[in-house]
């Protein structure tokens, strides 16, 4: 049973009206460890990715304290330790209405980016944001449909290393690049294990087909930027590569291991370290068509994994996003057609998500 669970939904339907993407219980570690064994540092209750203005994204934290013996400058100070540690932006602390907050608090909060609100305030604080918490057939805004995701792991063992890693590890990671690899990797690791006729199973392919949109949709916009119209398909392969490698010298370094690992003595540049990069490439192309709407993509591919977890059918909010971002359904589909394919995993996976996109695509179309 999650703890201050009545706060954290709350902040998930917040999430979700704002069409945020939200995390549910991310774990921390520390980045150089010294010992065997993990430690978590803390965790965050509910991490929000918003849409950048221009390009990426921005981050946003909620932390949920239900007790009544907080002290709401004290958890001010250690939120503002936490965004620093994960990249946010900033912090709504919601905290139980008996916790005594002053102006003073509040103001001093707001200078590093923190918000001190009450429990029975969220609400006033949805409509200022020009959001709601009353948010309805919506599974990512549903807590126990969570709960039953973060139990996936105790039920199969052989999946918690993808889902130790997309709770926790992904979200620590600062280059997109290297979290849209890894992944990848991540995912094709227990490729074995993964099994399509299980719901538990699709929502873990479309958990990681989330994370893979919400990459690439950082990474679309940063191309962009830097390309804006580029001469050549070998300039933008080229850029593209690079870039999901942090660097042409990092790139090069792999390309070095790649080719001795394998035993090729043939040029660098031949040798293929990313798994699809030409189908990859082509999936990017087709981002940058409109790459404000792969954040929306990567929420709605959140809402399709759930909604395969819960055996529902269609809900409203997959309906509203297919309705809103006219191309998010076409990049949930080639984005699956392509991670199905990069891990080798059974095309049942990918069919259930491209199917999905397409019934709402056509119902989209008829709701015009």
């Amino acid at each position: 049973m999650l703890k201050d669970r009545a706060q954290k939904a709350l902040a998930l339907k917040l999430s979700i009206s704002k069409r945020w993407l939200p995390q549910l219980e991310i774990e921390i570690e520390a980045e150089t460890r010294l010992a065997k064994s993990k430690h978590m540092l803390t965790d965050i209750d509910v991490l929000a990715v918003a849409p950048g203005a221009i390009a990426g994204s921005s981050r946003l934290i909620f932390d949920c304290k239900s007790g009544a013996r907080e002290s709401a400058i004290g958890r001010a100070f250690w939120l503002y330790g936490v965004m620093r540690k994960s990249s946010a932006e900033h912090g709504f602390i919601i905290l139980n209405e008996k916790v005594k907050i002053t102006h003073d608090h509040r103001i001093s909060a707001s200078d590093f980016g923190v918000s001190l609100v009450h429990e029975n305030e969220l609400d006033d604080l949805a409509q200022c944001l020009g959001g709601t918490t009353d948010v309805q057939d919506a599974l990512t805004g549903d807590i126990d449909t969570w709960n039953k995701f973060l139990a996936i792991g105790g039920k199969y063992p052989a999946t918690k290393e993808y889902l130790d890693f997309s709770r926790s590890r992904f979200w620590m990671i600062k280059d997109a690049g290297e979290r849209c690899r890894k992944t990848v990797a991540k995912l094709r690791s227990i490729k074995s294990e993964l099994d399509p006729s299980k719901a538990e199973h699709l929502a873990i392919f479309g958990d990681a087909l989330c994370l893979f949109l919400l990459t690439i949709s950082e990474m679309a916009s940063r191309l962009y930027l830097i390309l804006v119209r580029p001469s050549s398909r070998e300039e933008f392969s080229a850029s593209l590569l690079a870039l999901l490698y942090g660097g042409y010298e990092n790139l090069e370094a792999a390309q070095k291991i790649r080719r001795i690992t394998a035993g090729d003595n043939g040029p660098v540049d031949s040798i293929s370290i990313f798994p699809e990069i030409e189908k990859f490439e082509q999936l990017i192309r087709e981002v940058l068509q409109a790459p404000n709407q792969v954040h929306v993509a990567s929420l709605l591919a959140r809402e399709m994994a759930f909604t395969a977890l819960a055996a529902t059918g269609v809900s409203k909010l997959q309906e509203q996003l297919a309705t809103e971002a006219s191309y998010a359904t076409k990049f949930v589909l080639l984005a699956s057609e392509y991670l199905a394919m990069a891990t080798r995993l059974p095309n049942e996976f990918k069919e259930y998500y491209s199917q999905s996109s397409l019934n709402l695509s056509m119902g989209a179309l008829g709701r015009k």
